[in-house]
Parts: C-alpha cells; structure tokens; sequence
C-alpha cells in the first residue's frame, strides 16, 4: 500500500469490494475491500505516535451528555407545558417521537450487527456502514431527539442540538483522527467514499458473501435503558399538564 501522499484515486465503495469478493471471498471481512488491491494490503499508520489531543474531552462525553440532558428534561418537567394535550401538535409530536424512537433503535441494532467485536481490528465499510460512517451515533441521535418530540420541549430539543455540536466537533474528530493513524490509507480512502453523517444513497453496499457478526448481548443490555426513557418522557409530558403538577419553572 502506498503511503497517504502516493495514494491512487478512490473508486466507488461497490466496486473497491466487488474487488474484495473476487479476490478472496472466504477471507472477505479480514480486509477492508477499500484497501488499495494494486500494493499490500497492511495498514499504514499516518503517524509514528497516536493522536492524543483532545482526549479529556473525549473521555468526558458521556458525563456531559448526561448532565446538559438531565438539566433539560428536568428544567422543562416542571414548566406548564405549551402545547395543549390532545390537540393536533401534541398527537403529531407524539408519532413523530416514536418514530424516531424505534428509527434511530433499529439503526443501533443494525449497525451493532455488523460491527460488533471488530471495531478495534478492521474498517467495517458495508451495511449502515456503506452509507454512514457513524450510525451508531446516528442512531442514538435519533433516540435522544425524539425525547423532545414525547416530551413536547423546546428546551430539550435545544439541549439536543448542544449535545450533537459538541460530538460532531470535539468527539468525532478525534476518533477519526485515531482510526486515520490506526489503519491508514484504508480509512482515509473509507473517508473519502462515505459521508460522516447524511447518508449518501448511492454509496450503499452490502457484500453477496455475508460476514455479519453477533456478539448483541452487550447492545441489548443498552436498549434495557433506552427502551424505559421514552415511556418516562410520556408519562412527564402528561403530568406537566396536570394542574396539581409543580410548575417552578418557566421553560419551554
């Protein structure tokens, strides 16, 4: 493989693994199908040392994420609600929320489906992966978003959206940066082929030969957590309505 200055032009991710499965179909899953087929097929790390920078704010995500939440939800809970219950705003809410809901879980599961227990060893670049680079994130984006629909709160939709800058600017960038220097070249040309975010339809794949893995248990201890959360967001929106509800605050 050549180094990251020397690299060829990036063909589509269909061809780069139809590539992949016409070379080697039973190893197909051991290398990522983006590797450059006409030199070796080892990574290429960028750098000599990982990336470091950044890392404190790395580690912190999760705390922060749950903080700026938990202010939100509980700001808005015990504020009058603003959309009147049963009316038409406050039923589209609804089916929006749970929609989202199940969308951004089933993306979760599938993404899990195909990465499970190989994210530290190779560059997964086909089912979600074919179309986002970060469906897992997507996915819980969703999930978190639609708890503003149920809840029926500005104010959680606002601390959302802070929640997602702050991933999108101080999170994400780094992981890149460390799977750039990890698995070199395959990344950078796994980069150039899928969007980080949106999805791109045309990129989608997904290989004749299935190489799926299956280690869920851990993803369904997740959703033990997640599935709770939008029946609390209900059962808070409905008492905001109720005139014995503390109303201390005036959020929206």
């Amino acid at each position: 493989m050549g180094q990251l200055g020397e690299m060829h032009p990036v063909t589509s991710l269909a061809e780069r693994c139809d590539i992949a499965l016409r070379e080697s179909a039973p190893t197909f899953g051991k290398e990522c199908p983006l590797t450059d087929t006409t030199a070796s097929t080892a990574p290429s790390p960028i750098n000599t040392d990982p990336p470091m920078s950044g890392t404190y704010r790395y580690r912190c995500r999760m705390h922060l994420t749950l903080v700026v939440l938990l202010v939100a939800w509980l700001g808005a809970g015990f504020s009058p609600t603003f959309v009147p219950p049963g009316s038409l705003p406050a039923i589209l809410a609804d089916y929006i929320g749970w929609l989202m809901f199940f969308g951004g879980l089933c993306l979760r599961f599938w993404a899990t489906w195909f990465i499970g227990g190989r994210k530290s060893t190779e560059v997964i670049c086909y089912g979600p992966y074919s179309l986002t680079r970060n469906p897992l994130y997507v996915g819980t984006f969703l999930m978190i978003l639609s708890l503003a629909f149920l809840l029926k709160s500005p104010t959680f939709a606002a601390a959302t959206a802070i929640v997602i800058a702050y991933y999108c600017v101080a999170v994400v960038p780094l992981e890149e940066r460390l799977l750039r220097h990890h698995f070199g070249t395959v990344y950078v040309n796994y980069c150039q082929s899928v969007p980080r975010w949106f999805p791109r339809l045309g990129t989608a794949y997904s290989p004749p030969v299935t190489m799926i893995s299956h280690p869920m248990h851990n993803e369904l201890r997740r959703a033990m957590w997640w599935l709770p959360l939008p029946l609390l967001a209900e059962l808070h929106a409905y008492f905001r309505t109720l005139s014995e509800w503390p109303q201390w605050l005036n959020w929206p």
